[in-house]
């Protein structure tokens, strides 16, 4: 179910007109983490060109928050970049995603952009690949442009929490007080130009390490357009609702100079796109009474036929695999990572089938592998853009009892004692139990996982068996995943990789004739179920309290 209201006017992204020639309005098209995604890419083309219409005679910015791009998938890189040239895109913030497939792939990508990348808090070898974006200025620190008559800059800022700077030395982000005082001294020399309307493009995400203290702690920014959380901001928000459970955030505060910040972020995975009008006063401060911010759901635009004849030409022609029988679909990201469902219960069947002419006798995935839904049929796009994006290797290991219940114990554990991507393990040819309620940790509680079954064999949780081995077919992200990687990195040199998660899940679904989504499993016994992620955050931050004091 979507948070946003769906049922808009006919112009969502009508301007307010301003009321004085000294004053300047700006109109914002924005996204972020759009990982590539090509599900509703043509219906953003369409939500496009009508901002571009209704904001003809109004000062605009298009601006793109980060990982848009994906890695090193070269054809996917290719159409965005294309896209967001017909799109008049101003600027990209550079995100985790864009350095996925490492520099070199990113330099190559950005080499036919139009639109500048910016990042202002990273430091880059002279001998990095990107140095050479860096030379022919589409990578920058800040970019300016000029509309209507006004100076509007846009600076750029990547995530510190992330994995940039294992994928490739030679590129470094600053932590949140050096990305801070970055952002600061951007700001400084732009006021030095005559800039006073100024925007920071982020990948930092929403939060206290994040956006918020970027917003408290920084002079001159007036406008914060975010990402990396795909966290959904409608409105203008003054305080955080009480109950907790409301979408919108906080996102209306003041900087260390007293003026007004706006925040906001439009989700991810392309399912809004974000327009923000604000008015300056000729000080270039936002009035804070002249501010609409909205996210409109793509679903309501028809599909742009010229972003199709694009997606055809870049990634070939859309394939169906296999036809479905029911449907599933996500209420959130809640529900994707953290409930069974039957379409995550499908690939990791489809593993394991993959997996049994090596020997493995159940399969392993975390559950940010396998994203989105399905209704009617599977194509190939449905698998490469958006269920599978990241097509991880598999691989195949003997794995002691031991090291999988610590496996699982690490990854289950952490749901509710940490906030730092806490996700289930999905299994096929396994079933287990996890104490996922508050009141186990509250009372002491450190062990979650019991009742494993392999094939129907029980296996001691508490007593693991060190020297008795189960063979895994499982996602090699496991190798690096920062919660597993202590356990399962031992066994990297022996493991067989096995081929890639995409083309296993397709040859299997070519070879159904139907695959059923309305089979009612559970592989996976919780011993709480939570409404959303707001009611599991209240519960998590209640254990985690505890657990500090």
């Amino acid at each position: 179910m979507s948070f946003i209201n769906t049922n808009l006017s006919v112009n969502p992204f009508k301007p307010q007109g301003k009321t004085s020639p000294k004053e300047a309005e700006l109109g914002l098209f924005y996204t972020n983490d759009m990982h590539g995604d090509v599900y509703r890419l043509s219906k953003f083309k369409t939500a496009h060109d009508k901002f571009l219409k209704e904001n003809a005679n109004t000062p605009n910015l298009t601006l793109a928050a980060g990982d848009c791009l994906f890695g090193s998938d070269k054809q996917r890189n290719s159409l965005m970049v294309k896209l967001f040239n017909k799109l008049g895109l101003d600027a990209l913030a550079l995100g985790n995603h864009e350095f996925a497939g490492g520099t070199k792939a990113l330099a190559d990508s950005l080499d036919k952009a139009e639109f500048k990348s910016v990042s202002a808090n990273i430091d880059l070898d002279q001998e990095n690949p990107l140095q050479q974006r860096v030379k022919d200025k589409k990578l920058v620190k800040s970019a300016v442009f000029m509309k209507g008559g006004h100076k509007f800059a846009v600076i750029g800022a990547s995530p510190f929490d992330s994995y940039i700077n294992t994928i490739d030395k030679g590129v470094k982000p600053k932590a949140l007080k050096d990305t801070i005082k970055a952002i600061n001294e951007e700001t400084k020399e732009l006021e030095k130009q005559g800039v006073n309307k100024i925007i920071l493009l982020s990948h930092l995400g929403y939060g206290e390490e994040g956006d918020l203290a970027v917003a408290r702690e920084t002079e001159g920014v007036d406008i914060i357009v975010g990402g990396h959380t795909h966290t959904t901001i409608d409105g203008v928000n003054k305080t955080v609702p009480s109950d907790k459970k409301d979408v919108h955030k906080l996102n209306l505060l003041l900087s260390k100079r007293n003026e007004p910040v706006m925040i906001t972020q439009a989700g991810g995975m392309n399912q809004y796109a974000g327009y923000l009008n604000v008015v300056f006063d000729e000080k270039g401060v936002i009035k804070t009474d002249k501010l609409v911010n909205k996210l409109v759901d793509l679903n309501i635009f028809e599909e742009s036929q010229e972003a199709n004849a694009l997606m055809t030409q870049e990634l070939g022609e859309k394939v169906k695999l296999t036809d479905v029988k029911g449907s599933y679909s996500a209420k959130s990201s809640y529900f994707e990572r953290n409930e069974e469902n039957p379409l995550q219960n499908l690939y990791a069947d489809a593993m394991l089938d993959y997996g049994k002419k090596y020997g493995a006798e159940i399969s392993l995935y975390h559950a940010a592998t396998l994203r989105g839904g399905a209704n009617g049929q599977i194509t190939n796009y449905d698998v490469k853009y958006t269920m599978l994006p990241f097509n991880n290797n598999l691989a195949v290991v003997d794995i002691t009892e031991k090291d999988l219940v610590e496996v699982l114990k690490c990854t289950s554990g952490s749901i509710l004692t940490s906030k730092n991507d806490a996700q289930l393990l999905r299994s096929s040819g396994m079933e287990y139990s996890v104490r996922n309620d508050k009141e186990y940790f509250l009372n002491g509680g450190k062990d979650p996982i019991s009742d494993i079954k392999i094939n129907g064999r029980p296996v001691d949780a508490k007593n693991p068996d060190e020297n008795k081995t189960i063979r895994v077919i499982f996602n090699s992200y496991l190798f690096s995943m920062p919660r597993t990687k202590d356990i399962m990195e031992k066994y990297q040199n022996n493991a067989i990789i096995a081929g890639k998660e995409q083309d296993t899940f397709m040859n299997y679904l070519k070879n159904q004739k139907e695959v059923d989504l309305t089979k009612k499993e559970e592989r996976i016994k919780l011993s709480a179920k939570y409404d959303g992620t707001a009611e599991l955050d209240a519960a998590r931050d209640e254990v985690i309290q505890k657990l500090n004091a």
